[in-house]
């Protein structure tokens, strides 16, 4: 995975919690953001679900979105 540098300001309270939390704060805001996105990812599909609005992918293709992981395609279910 390619990374990049970045610079985030938040409160002094919640880093240094953090920080006593874990050892590699990159990797701790790294899992913090992919919980976030695989949440609203899920929070998208599911508000978009019963709507008659016309949609830039159809709801199967939000769907096999949701399920592919991680480069893990679950939608593949030949085998």
């Amino acid at each position: 995975m390619n990374t990049i540098k970045t610079s985030i300001s938040i409160p002094n309270q919640v880093f240094q919690e953090a920080k006593d939390l874990s050892d590699n704060f990159s990797s701790l805001v790294t899992e913090a953001l992919e919980e976030y996105i695989r949440k609203k990812k899920i929070d998208r599909a599911i508000s978009s679900f019963g709507k008659l609005e016309e949609r830039r992918k159809s709801s199967t293709a939000i769907v096999d979105g949701i399920r592919t992981d991680e480069g893990r395609d679950y939608t593949d279910r030949t085998d």
